[in-house]
């Protein structure tokens, strides 16, 4: 249990780093630190020739993760067209779905040679180098230029996302509004939010219940459970442990497979984040309940079919409902000046909860059993289903940023007066002229 949860722990340090970096330093150098840092923890863990040495590096590696849970959404989500905001942002947890089979195949491809454990943690190094070229061919974010008054960058990236195909005349049109929408998230705000204001502003109130809430209670459900002890699980409940990774390499392809599906219907409005978080959480809550019969009623064959089949549909369900739609609902319901810091707050929590399942899931099993430990998750999932059916919002196609008194499920709402959002947008037009 503390070294599987050691890089969770220390991913809450890098989440609360990461607001800093990306308020100050800009979203594509924060996601450049963050590459290297795993890079350097991953050549750390397999080179290490002490317990101490390997648990500094996991942990070194923890801080990067945080930072990248944290960064990649709010990217994704300032950098998107807002048609295809849901789909670009649900792309962060898809790929991180592509990592775990890969992952999985690495492992039992190397497993057997000398020092295997060596080579699976230094293939961790080539996915942070390719993250590190990635981001640094990438622009920087339009909103983050703007915010820094970088305001002819941040209509010329702006420029860039349109259809080459498209007129001058339409792609100035498309500039001009959406600098528009920006300069009303800012509203008349010059600088961040401080940690102050993001906790007594009535302004953030509703997005901070909200997004605090929602995102712990898609960790405490039960999902590291599954993904960090699928094999020990399946082993010592009485299954082969061929079998055991067979599984949780199909685990790892129908976690993506429904993260892809998740993916290419939540910028549909008659989709949008709230069907996919309310349909995945009530096949979380059945999926965990077959698991819990059948570990009530221990190892038989049937009973092993049972929990198999219960992992297989609990890992389905939360790629297509909590997985994605937790750091795309995060990164939609703040407003500009407090979105950075309400993403880091929000990623701290979530990582609060996975750590509390990673390190209680072993003592819960031998205190109450597999059976007793998965209806705890049930109940737990019954009131994630019910926070999310009431509260959850969904913005698709709209302006991002709830606040205190707006409907939560409709979550329009204006940041600032017209006329202040229209100055931005003179002053962009001059400096466009000027340049």
């Amino acid at each position: 249990q503390f070294v599987t949860s050691s890089i969770i722990f220390t991913s809450i340090i890098g989440s609360l780093v990461a607001g800093v970096v990306a308020d100050r330093l800009g979203r594509k150098v924060g996601l450049l630190a963050a590459a290297l840092i795993f890079l350097g923890g991953s050549i750390g863990m397999a080179s290490s020739f002490s317990f101490g040495a390997l648990l500094l590096w996991r942990c070194v590696t923890g801080i990067a993760v945080g930072m990248g849970l944290v960064i990649c959404p709010i990217f994704c989500a300032e950098l998107a067209p807002r048609r295809e905001r849901g789909r670009l942002t649900s792309f962060n947890e898809m790929f991180i779905n592509v990592g775990i089979p890969l992952a999985y195949l690495v492992g039992l491809l190397l497993r057997g040679i000398e020092n295997d454990w060596r080579y699976m943690l230094a293939s961790g190094s080539i996915p942070a180098i390719l993250l590190a070229i990635m981001v640094v061919l990438m622009p920087e974010s339009p909103a983050y230029l703007l915010k820094q008054k970088k305001l002819v960058e941040a209509a010329g990236v702006i420029e860039q996302l349109v259809d080459a195909s498209e007129s001058q005349d339409t792609k100035d049109r498309v500039v001009r509004q959406t600098m528009l929408e920006m300069g009303r998230d800012m509203q008349s705000q010059k600088e961040m939010a401080s940690w102050g204001e993001m906790f007594t502003s009535r302004e953030t109130r509703s997005a901070l219940f909200v997004g605090l809430t929602f995102s712990i209670l898609t960790q405490l459900p039960g999902i590291d459970s599954i993904i960090f002890y699928s094999v020990h699980t399946l082993s010592n409940f009485g299954a082969d442990e061929r079998l055991a990774l067979k599984v949780t390499l199909g685990m790892g392809l129908c976690k993506l497979t429904f993260t892809c599906f998740a993916a290419l219907l939540v910028d549909n409005n008659k989709v949008g984040r709230r069907l996919p978080v309310i349909v995945g959480g009530f096949f979380g809550v059945i999926s965990m309940g077959i698991m819990a019969a059948a570990g009530l009623y221990g190892h038989t064959v049937v009973t092993e079919r049972m929990i198999i089949t219960g992992m297989l549909m609990f890992v389905s369900a939360f790629g297509f409902g909590y997985g994605p739609m937790c750091w795309l609902i995060l990164a939609e319901i703040f407003h500009g000046p407090y979105r950075s810091k309400g993403m880091a707050l929000g990623s701290v929590v979530n990582r609060l909860g996975s750590f509390t399942i990673a390190s209680t899931y072993l003592s819960l099993v031998s205190l109450l059993g597999y059976g007793g430990t998965f209806s705890v998750y049930v109940v737990i999932g019954i009131v994630s289903l019910s926070f999310s059916c009431m509260f959850v919002p969904d913005l698709t196609g709209k302006t991002m940023g709830i606040k205190d008194g707006s409907d939560h499920h409709d979550g329009t709402s204006v940041t600032a007066s017209r006329e202040g959002s229209d100055a931005v947008v003179a002053d962009v037009a001059d400096d466009m002229k000027r340049a």
